[in-house]
Formats: structure tokens, C-alpha cells, sequence
């Protein structure tokens, strides 16, 4: 396991910082929402993985997504700063 993953094991709450350092610099309510989930760091990983599957590649069988990754998922999708960079590197 990658050192930063043992850093946040699924017990240890994430920080407003972890989840920026995760996502980046997007609203404050975006980062509130995921915290608000509890995601662990293995699922904000999850959703980003799926969230930035290029045109040309599959992405990710859903059915292997916790819940909560498909929530940080849809909180990612419904931030415009994210949906923009998404649309941005598509191109």
C-alpha cells in the first residue's frame, strides 16, 4: 500500500486540507459535501479514477463502487470548477 493511502486508513477522518489535497482547490461546499459523506481517501481515490475516464477509455464498472464513492462521484460532477477541467481535458 503507498504510503499516503496508510496515512489515511478507513477509520481516520479526513481534513478540509486532505480532501483539497485529494481533489484540489474546489468550493468549499463541494469539500464540505464530501466530508459530510465520510468518505475515506480509497473512495475520494475511486470516484476520481471514474470521474476522469477519458473519452477513449472505459471507465470503471460502477457495480465495484461503495456507495460513497458514487457519492464523491456526483458531488464531483456537480461542481462547475471540476466539471469545467473535466470538459477542459477531454480535449
Amino acid at each position: 500500500m503507498p504510503e499516503a493511502e496508510k496515512r489515511y486508513a478507513r477509520t481516520q477522518q479526513l481534513s478540509h486540507e486532505d480532501v483539497i489535497r485529494l481533489v484540489g482547490d474546489l468550493d468549499d461546499a463541494t469539500i464540505a459535501a464530501i466530508l459530510a459523506i465520510g468518505a475515506t481517501y480509497q473512495e475520494i481515490e475511486q470516484a476520481l479514477k471514474w470521474a476522469g475516464a477519458g473519452p477513449d477509455e472505459s471507465r470503471l464498472d460502477a457495480e465495484g463502487m461503495t456507495p460513497t464513492a458514487e457519492q464523491v462521484f456526483d458531488i464531483l460532477l456537480s461542481d462547475p470548477t471540476y466539471a469545467e477541467e473535466e470538459q477542459e481535458g477531454a480535449r
